[in-house]
């Protein structure tokens, strides 16, 4: 989580382009999850309408006061009984008055009655074309009749070829109703009825029939298409039928572009919401089919769901900033603590450096000679700063322009006893009285020696040691790490250290050396 931090705090640009990138998918998807829900809406909406428009239907047709009319004919009327049985009429009996009378009155196209044996007995008709002497033992209404049951039934006119509702009423042989008639009273209606259902609140709509043909459509194109890819099987089943006309005998129907179900479809290239209702008509091959299609680029506008993916993005813009400044925050605490913790661990570090130099001070001020001295601030230099192999010289005060050999350690060869001033780099660093430190010495120099074998130093530290601006000696160190990586303040209170420590000896030792003088002159006096 600190290296996302981190990384994040670093890199403001990416950290704004990450939160512009899940923004605009945030709002992609808000959008697109908020289109379907409200097209989700309007095809539950669809479905009510469809359910709605199919009890309309039903309401005005197989409920409707036409066959109510027509069922009371076939129940009551004893002309119409004797004419569907085959009997013998009065001379009074006036059954095509009676007709015109049931179709005139409730806009019916045709009213006629259906015998026993299936032949139209009597008919009436508005525009003169009588159906009477046609077969229709073929169709349905006339088998729901003859099993006592009304029906609407839509087909193609025998008559007149043009699209028709048979309202159907069975005929009974007494004045009761019966699992059995002796015919049918059958009206033909145009599709008016439906067709305005259809046409007068949807942007498209469709009924279909049991065998899935169109049979009325408020979109023309799709009249007498078929639901489905037609089979052979299918088709033959369609033709036997007759339902249809000639519409299928000279070619097949040609297949819907939708599928009738309730949900989402694209037709030419426009997304539509569909709701699926059936009309039960008591058709024998089933129940018809009302399908209800509504446009969703009319219904379900973008712009609205472009308003909240705008939105989103806004919450998402906002939680991006607000997680960044979080990750900022979180970032700088780290740094604070690690700052923190560093400053600890370097106080920690310079409290156990001012222990330890006590110690070192301590025991050099110890030291009886200056070959004991070398020894313990060479051993001491080893452990804190790493320095294999020493030198150090001390001035000697009888001969000002040489160094005498205090100690050494390590050294691949022995260093000679003196050193003049001026004399190789140390005794230049001596004579100008300037440190310096050589990084990467040349092949040879400052090679360390141990049990295991030699290596070469990773710098040399030559360093005089002062005190007062006098030169008390001269020390080289060989280090295994760079001068540059140690802290410089450290090699200059360790050298400032030595050279106190050298001088203060060196007094010492001068003092315990005249102290026996003095004490011999003192005992010869008389």
């Amino acid at each position: 989580m600190n290296s996302i931090s981190a990384y994040f705090a670093l890199h403001r640009r990416v950290a704004w382009a990450t939160v512009a990138a899940i923004s605009l998918v945030v709002a992609l998807v808000a959008g697109w999850l908020d289109l379907r829900a409200r097209e989700q809406l309007v095809v539950s909406q669809l479905q009510t309408e469809a359910r709605r428009s199919s009890i309309e239907i039903m309401s005005t047709t197989l409920n409707g006061n036409l066959m109510g009319s027509i069922t009371l004919l076939g129940l009551i009327d004893t002309a119409i009984k004797q004419e569907a049985s085959g009997g013998l009429l009065s001379q009074d009996a006036d059954i095509l008055g009676t007709l015109s009378a049931v179709g005139g009155s409730f806009g019916a196209e045709g009213v006629f009655i259906v015998g026993q044996d299936g032949v139209v007995k009597t008919s009436w008709d508005r525009i003169n074309k009588p159906s009477t002497g046609l077969d229709v033992r073929f169709r349905p209404y006339y088998k729901m009749a003859m099993q006592g049951k009304t029906s609407v039934y839509a087909a193609i006119s025998m008559a007149r070829g043009d699209r028709a509702l048979y309202f159907t009423a069975p005929v009974f042989a007494e004045r009761a109703k019966s699992r059995t008639g002796v015919g049918g009273v059958v009206a033909r209606t145009d599709l008016s009825q439906v067709d305005a259902v259809l046409n007068e609140r949807f942007d498209r709509a469709m009924l279909l029939s049991p065998q899935g043909v169109v049979f009325a459509s408020s979109h023309t194109p799709w009249l007498g298409m078929i639901d489905g890819a037609p089979d052979a099987t299918r088709l033959a089943a369609i033709r036997e039928l007759k339902q249809f006309g000639k519409m299928f005998e000279e070619r097949e129907p040609i297949p819907l572009p939708v599928v009738a179900r309730n949900g989402t479809q694209t037709v030419s290239g426009l997304r539509f919401g569909l709701g699926v209702a059936e009309v039960d008509w008591n058709d024998p091959s089933g129940p018809w089919k009302l399908v209800l299609m509504s446009d969703l680029s009319v219904a379900v506008p973008w712009t609205l769901s472009a308003m909240t993916a705008g939105a989103a993005a806004v919450l998402a813009l906002l939680l991006g900033w607000m997680w960044l400044h979080l990750l900022q925050g979180r970032h700088a605490q780290v740094l604070a603590n690690l700052r923190l913790q560093a400053y600890a661990d370097q106080q920690e570090a310079h409290a156990a450096y001012r222990t330890r130099l006590a110690g070192v001070s301590v025991r050099l001020q110890r030291c009886g000679s200056l070959a004991e001295l070398a020894q313990v601030f060479l051993h001491e230099v080893r452990d804190m700063l790493g320095a294999m192999q020493g030198v150090l010289y001390v001035s000697d005060p009888s001969s000002p322009q040489l160094l005498q050999l205090a100690g050494s350690a390590a050294c691949a060869e022995e260093p000679a006893e003196t050193l003049a001033l001026g004399d190789g780099l140390l005794g230049q660093c001596a004579l100008e009285r300037q440190s310096l430190v050589i990084d990467r010495p040349p092949q040879g120099l400052g090679r360390v020696r141990s049990a295991l074998g030699n290596s070469e130093a990773a710098s040399i530290l030559l360093s005089p040691l002062l005190v007062q601006d006098r030169l008390v000696g001269v020390l080289e160190l060989a280090l295994l790490k760079k001068a540059d990586d140690l802290p410089r303040d450290q090699l200059d209170e360790l050298v400032s250290l030595l050279a106190n420590s050298v001088e203060i000896l060196r007094r010492n030792l001068q003092l315990r050396q005249i102290a026996p003088d003095t004490a011999a002159s003192s005992g010869s006096i008389p």
